[in-house]
């Protein structure tokens, strides 16, 4: 008569058994997890050649960049061996929104001359492949220390490490355009012929009764309160071809932008500027269309 109520017994001892090994193997996942998304040595520079490329250390307080640049392979060595063993963990992208001035910046080739770029600011650091770590460490000192070293005090924020990156979150990262500086030639415009997400090609047409020149380069900027703001290329390793194209009186030319470079368009009203031509176009939430007056 007390065999079933001891077999009973036995039947709970086992659920709790079973639930105890699963919350252990929770456990154990999270804390796997955990050693994957985070690192004893950041490693941040991986990849650099201080043999090939010289060390340059940015430094930005909100208002102007100053750029200090280091040349010795042998102190580049010694610099980049310190950075990488700082301990790193990865963070999540609303931690870009936690960064302030002042902002320091790294920039350092690979081996194949590929930009290795980070930013860092109130311990989060965000490198040009987007990935964001978090790791609480105070570079003040070093760029103390790099006082001396080649000085740069002529450059915008569109040339800080990944500003291009920075901007959806800090919009002093984007620089308020100018007017153009050049004379505008009358007869001459350029209008939106197509826009995709990664592209746009205008056409320019010449009307001004003589030839007009224009180059390959070109920018985009974004209207934001009703003032345009000059947009920061996120691409690396980004040149333009020195050419001129001559574009005859009477004459129109097709001519294709490349905005992958720009990365992804956040909504809003957009320009081209070519020389001083300029074609506005608007992004809407998966669309893109030219904007009528």
């Amino acid at each position: 008569m007390k065999l079933f109520p001891k077999m009973k017994v036995k039947k709970v001892y086992l659920c709790y058994l079973l639930i105890l090994l699963i919350i252990m193997g929770i456990l154990l996942i999270i804390v796997l997890y955990g050693k994957q998304n985070s690192s004893k040595d950041g490693n941040i520079l991986a990849g650099a050649s201080p043999d090939t490329s010289a060390f340059q250390f940015y430094y930005f307080d909100g208002k102007a960049v100053t750029l200090r640049t280091l040349y010795d392979p042998a102190m580049e060595k010694e610099l980049i061996k310190k950075i990488n063993a700082l301990p790193m963990e990865i963070a999540d992208k609303d931690a870009i929104a936690g960064m302030e001035v002042p902002f320091y910046g790294i920039r350092i080739s690979d081996k194949e001359g590929y930009d290795i770029t980070v930013a860092l600011s109130k311990g989060v650091w965000l490198k040009n492949d987007g990935t964001i770590y978090y790791g609480d460490t105070d570079l003040s000192l070093l760029w103390e220390q790099m006082e001396g070293e080649d000085e740069d005090n002529s450059l915008t924020v569109l040339n800080f490490p990944n500003a291009g990156l920075l901007t959806a979150y800090h919009l002093f990262f984007m620089m308020k355009a100018e007017e153009p500086d050049g004379e505008v030639v009358e007869g001459v415009v350029m209008s939106v012929e197509d826009i995709q997400p990664s592209r746009i090609t205008v056409s320019i047409t010449n009307n001004s009764g003589e030839e007009f020149s224009y180059g390959r380069y070109f920018s985009l900027q974004k209207q934001i309160d009703g003032q345009w703001y000059t947009m920061p290329v996120q691409a690396d390793n980004i040149g333009f071809e020195d050419l001129a194209c001559v574009l005859p009186d009477g004459k129109s030319a097709s001519e294709t932008y490349d905005l992958n470079i720009y990365g992804t368009l956040e909504p809003g009203i957009y320009r081209l500027v070519v020389q001083n031509l300029s074609a506005e176009f608007l992004v809407g939430h998966g669309n893109l269309s030219a904007k009528r007056d």
